[in-house]
């Protein structure tokens, strides 16, 4: 048994889910800064920073927990 909680093994898939999502947010605002409009940019922008906010506050509840990241 690998000593996780049930809220763990629902919760570290799910951090590692949004990770994924803003690291492809960062690679869609660099791609668009060239070819989008501004307010596209700051659109995704604005998701990405809501996207780092989640993550953040996730891996501070479970740091202490062992869910560093």
């Amino acid at each position: 048994m690998s000593g996780k909680s049930p809220d763990e093994k629902i919760m570290i898939p799910y951090l590692q889910k949004l990770v994924r999502e803003h690291r492809a947010l960062n690679r869609l605002i660099d791609t668009s800064k060239s070819i989008g409009s501004r307010d596209e940019v700051k659109s995704l922008k604005r998701l990405r920073l809501r996207l780092k906010d989640k993550i953040v506050a996730l891996r501070r509840h479970y740091y202490g927990r062992g869910i560093a990241g």
